[in-house]
């Protein structure tokens, strides 16, 4: 039996310029700057003791960092430049080290289970893939197991909804009243399945008829290296008008011969439906991680290296943020978008399909200030027009803004703490900078203007970096796909060449063999890091790297105790949820612990 083994994925002056010298010497003299000078401690450029040699070194680091091509479809620039390269190879060097411990722990897992299938005679039955690939398995890379009821209760039409608020929470929104009905559904099977005389129109009009659309997908190419067929699936869900649960509705293909399937199929066709969605999604999900982590919060932190001194407690927190930032893109191109890579190996298209869904969706989803978790749902049209979330149930951002608010409460008192009035903020030129450098030529989407400058707009913009690389990334990639990519109910991509008709009787050949389920589980694994806990690398550690925390003043200090016991106390609570006596959690049939800060990592760790 052949093994395939998956390999982990698997500052300065802007356009304005800089104060001259004497211009930073007469904002010092009246800042009333420290008399015990400490080189290393942060402090804002104002009221540095030597600000020449601030700006000196600020020019360096724009001289060393310099904006080369975007890696991975076009979207943020990629640094290169002497000091570029240096930190992207730094950055590289310390993700080696990381991949070389998943390597070994991915390996020993898969030896066990492919041992485990060939005394199988291989995997014969849907029963197979749950339980020789979990049942006890991934003991070395995933010690906590899968999420509990995530397979047992894989084929419940409420697992495949409310993983929509859960673990793929990133593409489902309302259908707008000004828009086309995104396709037909007769009102008959409607009413028949929501048990009420009702359309889609009345759906929409009552604000609960909801689309996933990836019928953008069926432009891209799909690999000739595995045989597979592609699929490029909408999906209606709707919020049942008595019991206030989220379901699903329709799923429809939008290939071949466009079928539309719903819950009064079949059980196989359904489930078969419902499958080929799941490998939609997933392109969609690792893609989408791309743009709304990684290349947001690159080019921001570029711009920084352009402009912030290396003192700066700004550039301080990014830095501290932006653990191995400069190896996601080049491992990306080096083992999941080059040709016959993983993405031409396994997923549903290929490594050029995975390039133009980035420069697609850059534009739009790359929107720094679109990003804020209320703006994203508001534009998703998830929160009426008080703001408030229209689902009984809604565990993604039940944790998404649990640590959002924890972060922001940290980041007031840290904005406060280093400026005590606003006339500090609209003193700090290397501010000023990084704002014009992000929005030019760092090309940062929707980032907010100079003149938006103010406490408030630091404190959103320092909340919505560490949001991205820690929330933002990890519900995607991370911690998730080991959870939210369990065969044989997610498939990668679809094996069999998708029906014309109705009334299949097998969903055996739609599954991947065993050399691409042992890749693919192997690869799902790769992305987990279960020895961050012990590295003090989570998001409930954040803090505790003591080089970076001596650098801050005793108020950062204190509030970065209080970040702490929040994230504990959320890890306790994400650790202690159990089913209720009707066999739910949180609404849903399946645990959801994906953003448990105990686990997470707090940087976008690949």
């Amino acid at each position: 039996m052949k093994l395939a083994l998956v390999a982990t994925l698997l500052f300065s002056n802007s356009a304005l310029g800089a104060p001259a010298h004497n211009e930073q010497t007469a904002l010092l003299a009246g800042s009333g700057a420290p008399p015990n000078y400490e080189p290393d401690q942060a402090r804002l450029p104002q009221f540095d003791a030597n600000p020449q040699d601030r700006a000196n070194a600020v020019a360096v680091r724009k001289a060393g960092f310099t904006y080369g091509p975007s890696l991975v479809g076009e979207a943020a620039p990629f640094p290169n430049g002497t000091l570029g390269n240096a930190r992207a190879k730094a950055d590289y060097d310390d993700w080696s080290i990381d991949r070389k411990d998943m390597d070994g722990r991915v390996l020993a897992d898969i030896q066990i289970i492919a041992q485990a299938i060939q005394k199988n005679g291989g995997l014969k039955s849907w029963k197979d893939y749950e339980t020789i690939l979990y049942d006890g398995q991934l003991q070395h890379s995933n010690p906590r197991g899968t999420a509990p009821g995530m397979i047992s209760n894989a084929t419940q039409d409420l697992l495949f909804s409310m993983e929509r608020l859960s673990e793929h929470p990133h593409a489902v929104r309302r259908v707008s009243p000004l828009e086309p009905l995104p396709f037909p559904l007769d009102d008959a099977i409607t009413s028949k399945i929501v048990g009420h005389k009702t359309s889609l129109e009345s759906l929409r009009k009552s604000d609960s008829l909801f689309i996933v659309d990836h019928s953008y997908q069926a432009k891209y190419n799909v690999s000739t290296v595995v045989k597979r067929y592609p699929v490029a699936c909408s999906a209606y869900f709707f919020i049942h008008p008595d019991t206030h649960d989220f379901l699903p509705l329709a799923i429809r293909t939008n290939v071949e011969s466009d079928l539309t399937y719903t819950p009064l199929d079949t059980p196989n066709d359904w489930l078969l439906a419902k499958m080929f969605f799941n490998a939609n999604d997933m392109f969609f999900a690792q893609m989408f991680h791309l743009v709304i982590a990684h290349d947001v919060t690159e080019a921001v932190h570029q711009a920084a290296l352009h402009t912030l001194s290396e003192n700066h407690p700004i550039m301080v927190m990014l830095e501290r943020l932006m653990i191995q930032a400069y190896s996601s893109r080049p491992v990306a191109e080096e083992l999941c978008f080059n040709h016959g890579g993983h993405w031409d190996q396994l997923m549903v298209f290929s490594q050029s399909g995975a390039r133009q869904f980035i420069t697609d969706h850059w534009p739009k989803d790359g929107k720094f200030q679109g990003g804020y978790l209320e703006n994203d749902l508001k534009t998703r049209g998830l929160t009426d027009e008080n703001g408030k979330i229209l689902f009984k149930s809604f565990p993604f951002f039940d944790d998404a803004k649990a640590i959002r608010d924890s972060y922001k409460v940290f980041f007031t008192s840290f904005i406060d703490s280093y400026y005590k009035s606003e006339e500090e903020v609209w003193g700090d030129f290397e501010v000023s900078n990084w704002f014009i450098e992000a929005a030019t030529k760092a090309k940062v989407l929707d980032f907010p203007r100079r003149d938006q400058i103010c406490k408030k707009t630091l404190i959103e913009v320092l909340t919505h970096f560490a949001f991205a690389t820690s929330v933002s990334h990890h519900s995607t990639n991370g911690a998730a796909p080991i959870t939210s990519g369990t065969l044989p109910f997610h498939i990668p991509a679809v094996y069999q060449q998708i029906p014309k008709e109705k009334g299949v009787t097998d969903l055996m050949p739609y599954l991947p063999d065993v050399t691409t389920a042992l890749h693919y589980l192997g690869f799902m694994a790769s992305f987990n890091r279960p020895s961050y806990s012990d590295q003090g690398r989570t998001l409930e550690q954040i803090f505790d790297d003591k080089v970076s925390l001596d650098r801050f003043n005793a108020q950062t200090k204190n509030a970065s105790q209080f970040f702490y016991q929040d994230m504990h106390n959320l890890s306790q609570q994400v650790r202690s949820r159990k089913f209720d006596s009707h066999g739910m959690s949180q609404g849903s049939p399946f645990i959801y612990r994906t953003l448990d800060p105990a686990y997470i990592p707090f940087f976008c760790a690949v």
